[in-house]
């Protein structure tokens, strides 16, 4: 593409529209052509072959980047294929312009952004107009396309990630901006350096994001991207080091390198001092971190600063949270599973619609289970669906085996108390609540509920927001299996009972205007239109309309 289709694409938030139509009058009085987008598209992460193409056909993109605009995937889809553009010809602060609406700039990624002289929207809009189009004028030539994924030699367990890669978003910029945060001390005073820590539980899709982080920004690494493993480490701590050391031989070799005869204690130091004399940022990514490793793994994990390395180390908990910057790769929101899930088999009707909701909600969004239900789903076309979904995941066989795969491992490393917690929580079917409510509970007298909360904190299997906790529905599904396998107790069903209506109660306290807690709880077991079987919710089949139908459901 030679030559530009538009000067100016306006990307704007749906409800900052009024504000982008006043700015494309004015920047259209200044004789520039703009693209705005009017025709309100619904889409979700991908963008439209017209807009795509009228984006790579612009000479620079404006971002009106309101606290919104980073929760709108379409906005940041349309940021980040004309970031990858830009990083091509180093141009980024020149290609893209930034107004910012809000007091702060903490909201704003990535961080080159944040720290480029962006202009405020108190401004007068024709104000911005000028100053967009003398920033415009001084480009030749549109943005184009981002990288293109050919021509780049990557093993095939790593170039599948990329593939079908939905959404996250907001974790890719944090990850490049916690990368690169040390170059802008003024924007982040806590510089650690180019470390990382990326973490999650099995199957959220850390080693997908990190894929596809490197893929997408390999543009600023020029010293290449280095991927070592410490699996052969398995659960032993001390080989963490005699691995990690095998693994930088490896591609030390790879790159030219000959580190054969240098000792373990002085491998590091010696593959940085041929690091710094390259001068080239380089990416080295640690994966497969074993339980248990701590910050006093870190000097054996991580390059020394000032190489140009840039280090990313994956693992399944919190446990470098105090020492280096940490990206948490969650659940999916419900609009990224429902594209996930519909990339291996559409639902046939409302009813399938609404039943690929529920298994959605039932495996906690997480990636890796709904991939396994997708593959079973795509090759069983005609004998499953989503609403029978939930009854095939209830009994033992392939399909349930799959989708708990990463939750058992969890649950393997698992204390009773934690065990005991969470079937309380899975019995229940109550996975967001306040901490002061279970502990209340009886069978929990003796438990430190607080600190057993914030193992399962450091494991991603629970999260806070304010006062309340969230727990994994997957792994606590799992947890309640291997607690009825230990052959315990069983937690008494009355107090199963009173936990949910203190939970009930407390929740009408706190919820505002949140509809959707405003009910007692006897009146939400009564609009509950599934069963759990298992723990896993499963629909009964209808008499009539199929499952769902208010005559055949039961709480």
């Amino acid at each position: 593409m030679s030559d530009a289709i538009y000067d100016v694409f306006l990307s704007f938030s749906g409800s900052d529209r009024k504000f982008g139509r006043a700015l494309a009058k004015k920047l259209r009085s200044q004789k520039m052509d703009v693209f705005l987008d009017e025709d309100g598209i619904a889409r979700s992460d991908s963008l439209t072959e017209s807009i795509e193409l009228a984006l790579q056909g612009s000479k620079t993109l404006v971002a009106y980047y309101s606290a919104n605009y980073g929760s709108r995937p379409a906005c940041q889809h349309e940021l980040m294929t004309a970031f990858l553009a830009a990083q091509r010809e180093d141009t980024i602060r020149r290609r893209i312009l930034v107004i910012n609406p809000e007091p702060g700039t903490d909201h704003i990624h990535p961080i080159e952004l944040a720290d480029a002289k962006f202009a405020l929207a108190r401004a007068r809009t024709a104000t911005l107009a000028r100053w967009i189009a003398a920033k415009t004028r001084e480009m030749d030539g549109p943005l184009g396309p981002p990288p293109s994924f050919e021509g780049h030699l990557w093993p095939v367990w790593l170039a599948r990630h990329v593939q079908g890669f939905l959404g996250r978003h907001r974790e890719l910029w944090r990850l490049h901006t916690e990368l690169h945060a040390s170059k802008y001390p003024v924007i982040r005073e806590r510089a650690y350096g180019s470390f990382v820590s990326v973490w999650g539980s099995p199957g959220s899709g850390k080693t997908a994001l990190v894929v596809n982080y490197a893929w997408r920004f390999r543009d600023a690494f020029p010293g290449g991207v280095h991927w070592l493993s410490l699996a052969r480490a398995e659960s032993r701590l001390d080989r963490v080091q005699s691995v990690y050391c095998g693994e930088l031989r490896r591609v030390g070799h790879d790159i030219g390198l000959d580190l054969g005869l240098v000792p373990d204690e002085r491998l590091p130091a010696t593959l940085a001092r041929a690091l710094r004399r390259s001068g080239s940022a380089s990416l080295w990514i640690v994966d497969d971190l074993p339980p248990g490793c701590g910050p006093e793994h870190l000097d054996h994990l991580v390059l020394p600063s000032g190489t140009g390395a840039h280090t990313i180390l994956i693992g399944h908990d919190a446990a470098f949270r105090d020492r280096l910057p940490t990206v948490q790769v969650g659940p999916l929101p419900s609009t990224e599973a429902k594209e996930l899930l519909d990339s291996y088999r559409m639902p046939d009707d409302d009813i399938d619609r609404k039943s690929r909701l529920d298994v959605i909600h039932d495996l906690g969004g997480n990636p890796g289970a709904l991939v396994a239900l997708g593959e079973h789903l795509r090759n069983r076309e005609g004998f499953s669906s989503y609403r029978t979904a939930g009854g095939e995941l209830a009994v033992e066989g392939p399909l349930r085996d799959a989708v708990f795969e990463g939750a058992r491992r969890v649950v393997d490393l698992m204390s009773s108390d934690e065990l005991m917690l969470l079937t309380f929580i899975s019995g229940a079917d109550q996975y967001e609540f306040p901490g002061s409510v279970i502990a209340a509970a009886p069978s929990f007298a003796t438990v430190d509920v607080a600190a057993v909360l914030l193992g399962l904190l450091s494991r991603a299997v629970a999260t806070r927001d304010d006062t309340l906790w969230h727990l994994d529905p997957l792994v606590a599904e799992a947890a309640k299996e291997r607690h009825r396998a230990l052959d315990v107790k069983a937690i008494p069903q009355t107090e199963i009972t009173d936990f949910r209506v203190e939970v009930a109660k407390a929740l009408k306290k706190t919820s505002g205007s949140r509809k959707d807690r405003r009910t007692t709880a006897a009146e939400a077991a009564a609009s509950r239109s599934r069963r759990i079987v298992a723990g896993i919710s499963v629909r009964r089949r209808c008499c009539r309309r199929g499952p769902g139908c208010s005559r055949c459901t039961t709480p």
